[in-house]
């Protein structure tokens, strides 16, 4: 089974959807395959990345068993990406993807769909809710997006707690992948924001990359597509770039430590 990462935050506003699909889109560009869900049942991934254009459907649809996942797994035009959307369109739709979720079967069917790729990136939506815990049941890590700003940190401790309760009664192996500084800038309040978390936390639970602000994600999002897609972004699509980077080298350094590297070749 491939790696499932869940991106989410206590806060809304915080760059979940652009770091989900910024960053899934990075991987694909090293080789991997690689499966975007949107689990928020507002759908914002699935908006920025146009995929109601090829589908109305989503994991609604699977909970409901209307369809097949190949059905609602909608690949990139290169293949090297699909996409999965929650399929919502009814406000009754919301309570029943809820109830689902709390009964276990949203993380089932996420589990099920994610053995086919390498990596499988969860938008998961804002908050501390049922969604969100059913998604971290399952999950092999979570990455934590933090914006600069003093309300997001202050309030951040009460999420990490949820991680610790998930990881203590349902999930052992959840990880912190990393809590990730966005929408930055030079400003001194930032700078200093930035400094605090660097020195209340143990050394490499804040990644090292930092999304800055940047209106090329804006108008990225604008086009539905990756920053990686739009001309004249380069320097942001760089950021995610690092950011995977980063990403895929904490990881192979983790099985160097879980295995025996002077065993050798054969």
């Amino acid at each position: 089974m491939g790696k499932i990462i869940t991106v989410a935050s206590h806060k809304g506003g915080v760059g979940k959807t652009t770091t989900t699909l910024n960053t899934g889109f990075s991987l694909s560009r090293f080789g991997q395959k690689v499966l975007l869900i949107d689990s928020d049942p507002q759908g914002g991934m699935a908006m920025a990345s146009n995929l109601k254009r090829k589908t109305e459907k989503g994991l609604i649809h699977l909970l409901k068993n209307e369809v097949k996942p190949e059905q609602v797994v909608i690949p990139t035009k290169d293949r090297r990406m699909g996409i999965l959307g929650p399929g919502i369109t009814e406000p009754e739709d919301v309570f029943f993807f809820e109830m689902e979720a709390r009964k276990g079967n949203l993380g089932k069917i996420i589990t099920v769909i994610s053995e086919k790729f390498d990596y499988t990136f969860v938008d998961a939506p804002a908050g501390l809710g049922g969604i969100v815990t059913s998604l971290l049941s399952v999950s092999s890590s979570v990455l934590v997006p933090v914006n600069c700003s003093s309300i997001s940190v202050r309030t951040l401790p009460v999420f990490l707690k949820l991680i610790r309760k998930i990881r203590a009664k349902f999930n052992p192996g959840l990880m912190l992948e990393g809590i990730l500084m966005t929408l930055t800038d030079e400003s001194d309040s930032c700078t200093e924001i930035f400094e605090e978390m660097q020195s209340n936390f143990p050394a490499g639970v804040i990644l090292d990359t930092c999304i800055p602000y940047d209106e090329s994600f804006e108008r990225a999002g604008l086009k539905s597509i990756p920053a990686g897609m739009l001309k004249g972004a380069e320097e942001a699509a760089q950021v995610y770039m690092n950011l995977a980077m980063e990403l895929k080298t904490r990881e192979m350094k983790g099985k160097t430590k879980e295995g025996d590297e002077d065993e050798g070749l054969f």
